[in-house]
């Protein structure tokens, strides 16, 4: 008798591991909701509820109390999802903090995370603080949570007598996925700051294996087609100097979406005069300085290459690093400050079995100071930043829930420099399943 014990007891921990993803249907709606943080649109009075949230950090298993209940409804229409939560809480204990967008700052918040192709590989994350900032990020178990990437949505808040109130609309060209699935990935989350405790609608495990593994299931999206990723964005910039004649400047920054799950990013000639400025200190040690990354190209989506900490973007695009033969009688005219960016591109994304690609490609033109003969008059060029060529190739497995390994290759071109250079490298990134022990 002891082998049908056996089967019976294995049939039984299937059974309740399929009871613990919880599933949701969502409605269409030929009336979309206003997202004004009023909940009195018809479209939500036949939507189901999700509730009955479950505490994942800092203690597992703690049920939501009555007093912050928490009710979530969703429904879709042609143009976009929509999203409402009724977060039930003291006024005086909901914590507010006004910041900028993903800040997240000392405010309450709630999430909706959607994976439209349900391969626990390709999250995207929706944040709405109490304040009414936004936040959102694409996440994956290798490369963890990416803040670069924006999308356009909308959200409001209203704060009620017994809570708070949120209303979101996202729009589907924030989202990838492919017309055939047609059960999404779906998980709520809820933090409050008060006392630093974070429940989601589906339980999470954070001991075994990526949470992505512990979303529930949304289903009843249907007869959506998904629409073409495709944006152009070009721009103008011109700079004015009463000691020299105008400066113009044109380019454009495309971003394609090639499948529902690897996107193109490209800049032609790219304009970062609008990045923000490195806050100056004093160096008085032998190593140089290093700021973190300002220029929003180099920020979004450079989760995957990363790794190993090969990859410094400040270097594309720096100042020159040549210094000029100066000749009896010369001086220096011009010496460039930086070093223009003609293009930049990058492919990157992760196939539903959890192999991220990435490709990384920039061309930086060949830099020249300008030098004078203060006594014959005559002026020079001379090279201070020889053209340049950057690339990465980067492979990233994911493995056994929560393990990766990758292969990455960076490499130079500056035209036949001593400064040109190639690396190859293995990355390993093993835990196992209960994230009690890791190698790297």
């Amino acid at each position: 008798m002891r082998i049908p014990i056996f089967i019976i007891s294995v049939l039984i921990a299937f059974s309740l591991a399929a009871q613990e993803k919880k599933s949701m249907t969502i409605l269409r709606t030929s009336d979309a909701p206003k997202i004004d943080g009023v909940l009195d649109d018809t479209a939500w009075q036949n939507a189901e509820v999700a509730t009955d949230f479950i505490q994942f950090r800092p203690e597992m298993g703690v049920t939501l109390p009555e007093h912050k209940k928490t009710s979530v409804r969703m429904t879709y229409d042609d143009q976009a999802i929509y999203v409402s939560a009724y977060l039930k809480d003291k006024p005086e204990d909901i914590q507010k903090q006004f910041t900028s967008r993903d800040n997240f700052g000392q405010s309450d918040f709630f999430i909706v995370v959607l994976n439209p192709n349900n391969d626990s590989q390709n999250d995207t994350e929706f944040f709405v603080f109490s304040s009414g900032t936004q936040a959102d990020a694409v996440a994956s178990p290798g490369n963890g949570e990416d803040f670069g990437w924006n999308a356009v949505w909308d959200s409001a808040v209203k704060i009620v007598d017994d809570g708070w109130i949120v209303e979101m609309k996202i729009p589907y060209r924030a989202l990838r996925f492919s017309k055939d699935v047609k059960t999404w990935g779906v998980q709520f989350h809820r933090r409050f700051r008060i006392d630093n405790t974070q429940y989601t609608w589906n339980p999470i495990d954070i001991t075994k294996g990526n949470i992505g593994l512990y979303h529930g299931e949304l289903t009843g999206i249907e007869n959506i087609d998904p629409p073409t990723r495709l944006a152009f964005y070009p721009f103008t910039s011109a700079i004015y100097n009463n000691m020299r004649s105008p400066n113009y400047n044109f380019g454009m920054d495309v971003k394609f979406g090639i499948t529902e799950n690897f996107t193109l990013d490209a800049t032609l000639i790219p304009d970062f005069s609008q990045a923000a400025f490195d806050n100056l200190t004093l160096n008085l040690g032998p190593f140089e300085q290093t700021f973190g990354e300002q220029r929003q190209f180099f920020k979004e989506g450079v989760d995957l290459f990363n790794k190993g900490n090969l990859f410094f973007s400040r270097r594309i695009g720096n100042a020159p690093t040549g210094s000029p033969d100066l000749a009896t009688g010369e001086e220096i005219l011009d010496f460039p400050s930086e070093v223009k960016t003609l293009n930049a591109l990058k492919v990157s994304g992760r196939t539903k079995n959890g192999l991220g690609i990435g490709f990384f490609n920039a061309i930086t033109e060949k830099t020249d100071a300008t030098i004078r003969n203060s006594t014959t008059g005559e002026i020079r060029k001379e090279v201070v930043e020889p053209l340049a060529n950057y690339n990465i190739f980067v492979l990233d497995q994911n493995f056994n829930q929560n393990s990766s390994i990758s292969l990455i290759n960076t490499n130079v071109t500056r035209e036949g420099s001593f400064r040109d250079g190639n690396v190859t490298a293995l990355v390993s990134n093993i835990s196992n399943k209960r994230n009690t022990y890791n190698i790297r």
